[in-house]
């Protein structure tokens, strides 16, 4: 059967038909409602004798309970005026909560009002069986042995346990199931059917309702891993932990060594890797740095095995760096948790004899960060290498209050060249307590600052010459030099204010999950700003006194800015004031339906990946849709003109990313441009390159 939470309540003895909570009087009753309704299994005939119990809309102990009667009829009474979810408990199929979800964070809210009664009426969901017989290496029966069936597509979970024959019998939802089983008592490590240790590896069940499935299986023995581990200078490796995992990495066993260095685990016959972590230090059997190179241990039931494993040596990495364009020696970086401080080197100590992947930077964001991969390391040597790195562009400025000019702390500065401007996946470079603040490293170009408070007092801006705007356009440039240190104008933060509204469709509909912000930012990193609760509405805050264009985008809908425009630069500007709340209502429709496919060459399809078509006027992002097969669907906004850019990938192996170009007829590669309808449907056919 599957198992309900541990809030599921114990059956009072007896059928009860109605419970009223306990105290309540007449006068109280009639301040408060119930919930009433019939309980059916999912043939349609009555299901006597169930567990009903009902929650909080946003909690998880019940707030009032019964069983069904014999006709399947149930009521719970003394419910204050409120929003609930109702669950019900059959002890022979899994548990579900109106209407018919498996779960009960996507359970239907059921509204009681004070002196009403609200039906309910349900319907069980239908099952199907999972039964075998699990025996051990010899064809002896496995008793009281814990059975696990796990959906592959949802988290629904069925279990059992069988009996002294070795025979189980689980009740699941329809759906497609992996099972498996624990073998070794106190251990985590799982078995699955047939006869893996890996997950990757079992058989899929398909199970539907009114049907049995059979699923018989055969205990793999159990055998024993035992070793040794020490320094690299031959003194026991004491209170290591010691990870013993599949060959796919998957679990096996955990356990820690001795004071002799020394460990023990029983595990399943098959392969493994094992791993061992000692502070900072952690490598592989056998001498090996990674999983990936890691040595396969293999164990045999009804057998003892053993391994031997030294930690590695250490050695050294000396690193001196040098400008890429001049070849001067700089002065200032860092490699890993070591910096120069001045002397232009930095040795990094400590690290295990093999290859390993260095990260350099400069701390003063004068040179783009490098990563030095496969760096080989010798034991009680030191590796001497000349690291080129390439020189960047830096922008300084002071952040301060308007009103006061105190400077502010926690005040984060992006620099956008034109058409890059937005959401980012955290924060950029922000103000030190003196409100000092340094953006790079920087490609050379014109930049427009963008500054965002990391707390509500102030509002965002683009930095004009005297203070904030809410408009790119009016924002001051700032020309930025590779190699140059460039000061640009001084942040003036004011105090912010904020924006609500409600989001509807044509219909009047709320919408629920609909982005809003000031900028777009890319689908795949999951940023956002604000969105629509389940009325539709929005509150979007930290924004300065300014002219404010609002971008509203949700799927399936088409994205538009505020005045119902396809652009920034067209929105129409809703008008902030500082401690002040303005109203900014948007209805969303489905725009054009732009359809694409997405290949190679030779016309083989992408796999996955996004599709995103961007404004040519401001380079936002007007839509994007996910590529499947090499092909893809985008809701768009018009009229407008796009341009496209992509992540794309071919299987797991090759990827791809940047803008779509064609090549002209002189040979050169060119940006190529869209032009969007203000109505009906549009496609396109994208061929990109994998080389």
């Amino acid at each position: 059967m599957q198992l309900s939470p541990a809030r599921r309540a114990l059956l009072a003895g007896g059928v009860v038909a109605a419970l009223v909570l306990p105290g309540a009087t007449p006068a109280q009753a009639a301040a408060t409602g119930a919930v009433s309704g019939r309980l059916t299994t999912n043939a349609g005939t009555a299901a006597a004798e169930i567990l009903v119990q009902v929650y909080p809309a946003d909690g998880y102990e019940s707030v009032g309970q019964t069983n069904t009667d014999a006709d399947g009829n149930y009521t719970v009474t003394g419910l204050p005026a409120g929003s609930y979810t109702v669950g019900y408990f059959p002890w022979t199929q899994p548990e579900q909560y109106h209407h018919r979800k498996a779960m009960m964070w996507d359970a239907d809210p059921v509204t009681v009002t004070a002196g009403g009664t609200t039906t309910v009426d349900e319907q069980l969901f239908g099952t199907g069986t999972i039964s075998g017989r699990i025996v051990d290496s010899a064809g002896r029966p496995v008793p009281d042995l814990g059975i696990n069936a796990n959906e592959v597509d949802t988290y629904n979970w069925a279990g059992g346990r069988t009996d002294e024959d070795g025979r189980f019998t689980i009740t699941a939802l329809p759906g497609r199931y992996r099972v498996n089983f624990n073998p070794i008592e106190g251990s985590y490590q799982s078995q699955y059917v047939p006869g893996s240790l890996d997950e990757e590896a079992a058989t899929i069940f398909q199970v539907g309702a009114d049907t049995a499935v059979e699923v018989n299986e055969t205990m793999l023995p159990v055998g024993g891993l035992s070793g040794r581990f020490t320094t690299a200078t031959g003194a026991p490796l004491a209170n290591a932990q010691v990870d013993i995992t599949t060959a796919n990495m998957y679990g096996g066993a955990w356990t820690e060594t001795d004071a002799n260095g020394e460990f023990s685990v029983q595990v399943l016959q098959g392969s493994y890797k094992v791993g061992v972590i000692s502070g900072e230090r952690q490598q592989y059997y056998r001498g090996k740095l990674t999983s990936d190179e890691a040595n396969l241990v293999q164990v045999l039931g009804g057998r003892q095995t053993t391994i031997a494993d030294s930690l590695l040596g250490t050695g050294s990495v000396k690193i001196t760096a040098v400008d890429s364009v001049t070849g001067a020696p700089v002065a200032n970086f860092c490699a890993d948790s070591g910096c120069s401080n001045g002397s232009g080197t930095v040795t990094v100590t400590g690290l295990p004899q093999g290859r390993h992947d260095l990260y350099v930077y400069a701390p003063d964001k004068r040179y783009f960060s490098r990563e030095l991969t496969r760096v080989r390391v010798e034991a009680n040597g030191t590796t001497n290498l000349t690291v080129k790195m390439r020189p960047g562009a830096v922008i300084t400025s002071t952040i301060v209050d308007r009103q006061t000019g105190a400077p502010l702390r926690d005040v984060c500065l992006d620099a956008y060249l034109p058409k890059q401007a937005a959401l980012r996946d955290g924060y950029g470079e922000c103000s030190d307590r003196n409100g000092r603040i340094q953006v790079g490293p920087l490609v050379g170009g014109t930049y427009k600052l963008f500054a965002l408070p990391q707390e509500d007092v102030y509002g965002r801006q683009w930095v004009g010459a005297e203070g904030g705007t809410g408009d790119e356009r009016q924002a001051v440039p700032v020309v930025a030099t590779v190699g140059q240190v460039t000061t640009g104008p001084t942040v003036r933060m004011d105090r912010a204010g904020t924006v609500t509204g409600t989001v509807t469709d044509s219909t009047g509909k709320p919408l629920t999950s609909v982005d809003i912000s000031v900028l777009t930012g890319h689908p795949g990193v999951g940023v956002q700003d604000a969105s629509t609760d389940e009325r539709g509405v929005y509150t979007i805050d930290r924004l300065g006194p300014y002219a404010w264009p609002l971008v509203f985008s949700g799927h399936p809908w088409a994205s538009e800015w505020s005045g119902d425009k396809p652009s920034r630069f067209t929105a129409t500007p809703v008008t902030v004031t500082a401690g002040a709340t303005a109203t900014q209502d948007a209805q969303l429709d489905q725009g054009v339906a732009l359809t694409g496919t997405f290949r190679t060459p030779d016309g083989t399809p992408f796999t996955g990946g996004y599709a995103i078509a961007r404004s040519v006027d401001t380079g936002d992002i007007a839509g994007s849709g996910w590529i499947t097969d090499g092909q893809f669907d985008i809701r768009l906004k018009g009229p407008q003109r796009v341009f496209f850019t992509y992540n794309a990938y071919l299987g797991e192996d090759q990827h791809v990313d940047g803008r779509y170009l064609v090549t002209q007829p002189d040979g050169t590669r060119k940006l190529e441009r869209f032009t969007v309808p203000a109505s009906g449907s549009m496609s396109v056919d994208l061929v990109v390159p994998i080389s």
